[in-house]
């Protein structure tokens, strides 16, 4: 059976050294399964400090594990999904979903950015209630890569 624990995660566990170790395992696998061109943009020691500083201390983090194996996170606040990275061997498997859930169960009204090219993570958020309302030419982003803006305004 395939059980999926959620559990929220606080500033306080930066110093969580597997944890965040995990965190940089997961966001550099689903990067390179769909996002390779990210990889050129940063690297892991960068990763950890960014999931470990600004990420934990500006978001509200939750993480789901299978078998005690981080399996993938989501970081909201204030409306918005900040990151939602699930490890490839588990995308498809509901990880994604129970994470998103959490956000939604927190916000009325969500919103995010994609990468237009990541047409799998696309699908995902339309298929869960989500809409492009906007397309950008990625202008204003370091990547430089077209982006769509979704929104999800809660169940009707």
């Amino acid at each position: 059976m395939f059980v999926v624990l959620i559990r929220r995660i606080t500033g306080g566990d930066a110093a969580d050294s597997a944890l965040i170790a995990g965190m940089v395992r997961v966001f550099g696998e689903a990067r390179r399964a769909r996002l390779s061109f990210l990889m050129e943009i940063h690297d892991a020691e960068e990763d950890r400090r960014f999931l470990s500083g600004a990420m934990l201390a500006e978001n509200e983090v939750w993480v789901g594990e299978v078998g005690g194996e981080l399996a993938g996170f989501i970081a909201f606040a204030d409306g918005w999904v900040n990151q939602l990275y699930v490890a490839p061997g588990f995308q498809g498997r509901g990880v994604g979903s129970r994470l998103l859930d959490v956000a939604k169960g927190c916000w009325s009204r969500l919103e995010l950015w994609a990468f237009a090219e990541n047409g799998p993570a696309i699908a995902f958020y339309e298929r869960r209630g989500f809409r492009i309302v906007e397309r950008t030419e990625g202008a204003g982003i370091v990547a430089r890569r077209a982006d769509v803006r979704m929104v999800w305004e809660g169940e009707s």
